[in-house]
């Protein structure tokens, strides 16, 4: 009879928002690989176009510059999920037992500042002018390819977001007792 309870809110948040964020690591770690697949692609087309004929691309460099933007703002948050950052995991573990707890909730809420930061000081903050930073250079093209800055520039917000989310999550696991890491099929060299 004990199994039919229907857990307490907060377990349900936690559930769903883990539930949630897998679906959301699957797209990005996609949207990851895409990326860099795009880059090695476009990295190899320029090699062939400025060798063999002589005819560089003169957008290739820009593209793969913002694509490895993108990368980096969306897999520091794939990283922090898996526990992956190097400098947490090396240090947090040799830390006594007592102190890894607060030391892990530390670390938790400041990934949860950082990822309130990047979507505040980008998207919501609005300088004397009136303008949000994505506002202000909606204006800008990039050079080689004519995209509008704010396309480039908006993976700090998505990043952010992400990142938030997955604060928030961990910091829930973490007040329910439970890990908020999610698990490697293998473990990283």
């Amino acid at each position: 009879m004990a199994d039919l309870v229907a857990p307490a809110p907060p377990a349900r948040i936690t559930t769903a928002l883990g539930a949630v964020l897998r679906r959301v690591d699957r797209v990005m770690e996609v949207l990851v690989i895409a990326l860099f697949a795009g880059i090695v692609l476009v990295g190899g087309l320029q090699v062939f176009f400025r060798y063999v004929l002589n005819a560089s691309l003169s957008w290739s460099e820009e593209l793969q510059r913002y694509g490895l933007i993108w990368i980096v703002f969306l897999a520091l948050v794939i990283g922090y999920r898996r526990g992956a950052h190097i400098g947490m995991n090396l240090v947090l573990h040799a830390l006594p037992r007592a102190v890894q707890v607060p030391v892990g909730w530390l670390v938790d809420l400041l990934w949860l500042g950082l990822g309130l930061a990047m979507v505040m000081y980008t998207a919501v903050y609005q300088s004397g002018a009136g303008l949000t930073f994505l506002k202000s250079v909606s204006r800008q093209s990039s050079a080689g390819m004519g995209l509008r800055m704010d396309i480039i520039y908006a993976c700090i917000v998505v990043g952010g977001v992400y990142l938030t989310l997955a604060a928030v999550y961990a910091l829930l696991c973490r007040f329910a007792g439970t890990s908020p890491r999610t698990e490697l099929a293998e473990e990283p060299c």
